[in-house]
């Protein structure tokens, strides 16, 4: 049960509305409403919309042109400036929990000098009208985000979380994306290792959206923003399966395993968001295993795990390995190092450094 004391209402309601109704009963105009107040017709289509404060001498008119108590005029008015300010109080606080500045800077917002239309561009950039609504639609269970209720992301990024699947969601509807099929998508996976070997995103970031888009998947790359901690996401949005990476650690066996990972989320798990983050590194959850293990299986198939296992640890026979296997030699430790078989600070010589272009 929510208490009266924690209400927060979701608008504010002018008392001009009120005037409104009860001159439209009395079929009264805007014109003789303007008479009987003695203002201008324009202060009239003010006063409907909030921006004309009710005075006690004005309460008093209206109580004699439109009908209820002066004190009823005066007391819908408090009522309206209250809650006018607490959606105000309450859109500042939210603003200033969302990258804005970054987003800006990312090109996914226009900039803007007052809070109001900060405010105003924020609420259209996530497609919704008020702050509470955000809350429902992203706070929601529907939304994914909850899931991480217990982790530091929920409680103190999960706005920038919001923003940063937010703009991945409208970078993939720009994409052109066939009908989802798992199949074909499984199938797809092992096709795809040779583009880990290809040096320069740009070169092998289009090929790799057009291929998974014919499976119906959109593959997006949308860089992170201040606050928020993610490395990938999967999920399914509006029919259209997307798999979104953040490119946070820059480095090949990162990018590419976070990659066949959320592919694997996709494979094997439809039905929530799947949210990797630098703040969650020792999970330990059940999809989040087998996500990590189809990801490991489809570098290096079970067939060749033995061979993996006796490997030599030296330049020329682990590079004669990952070409054998179809992937970068920087995949090739990740994935030693991940087994155990090589210490995290061995052969990092090998992963590469990818140069974004934002």
């Amino acid at each position: 049960m929510t208490r009266s004391g924690d209400f927060r209402p979701a608008w504010a309601s002018p008392p001009g509305e009120t005037v409104r109704q009860l001159a439209a009963k009395k079929n009264l105009r805007v014109d003789d409403i303007a008479q009987a107040l003695g203002v201008a017709r324009e202060d009239v289509t003010q006063l409907f919309n909030g921006k004309v404060h009710i005075t006690a001498a004005r309460a008093k008119r209206l109580a004699d042109v439109v009908g209820a108590s002066v004190h009823f005029w005066l007391a819908r008015e408090a009522q309206y400036r209250r809650d006018l300010q607490t959606l105000q109080d309450d859109g500042r606080q939210w603003l200033s929990s969302l990258p804005f500045a970054d987003m800006v800077t990312y090109g996914w917002l226009k900039a803007a000098t007052s809070p109001s239309e900060r405010l105003r561009r924020v609420l259209e950039f996530f497609g919704v009208e008020t702050v509470d609504e955000w809350r429902d639609v992203w706070l929601s269970d529907g939304a994914g985000l909850t899931a991480y209720r217990t982790s530091p992301v929920f409680a103190a990024q999960s706005a920038s979380l919001a923003a940063w699947l937010r703009q991945g969601e409208l970078t993939a509807a720009e994409l052109p994306v066939g009908s989802w099929s798992r199949h074909h998508f499984e199938r797809l996976l092992p096709l795809l290792k040779p583009l880990t070997r290809v040096r320069e995103p740009i070169e092998f970031t289009p090929r790799l959206q057009e291929q998974c888009a014919a499976c119906g998947v959109a593959v997006v790359i949308v860089r992170a923003p201040r606050g928020c901690p993610a490395s990938g996401a999967a999920r399914f949005c509006n029919g259209k399966a997307i798999i979104q990476l953040s490119v946070r650690y820059l480095r090949d066996d990162s990018f590419w395993f976070t990659f066949f990972h959320e592919a694997g989320h996709l494979i094997l798990h439809e039905d929530r968001l799947f949210l990797e983050s630098s703040d969650r590194p020792d999970i330990d959850d059940l999809a989040e295993r087998e996500a990590n293990q189809f990801a490991g299986q489809v570098l290096v198939p079970a067939s060749e795990e033995a061979a993996l296992r006796a490997l030599p640890h030296d330049y020329r026979s682990i590079m004669r390995f990952a070409k054998n296997l179809s992937i970068s030699p920087g995949i090739l430790v990740g994935q030693l190092q991940y087994r155990g078989l090589v210490r995290q600070d061995k052969l990092n010589f090998l992963k590469k450094r990818y140069s974004w272009s934002w």
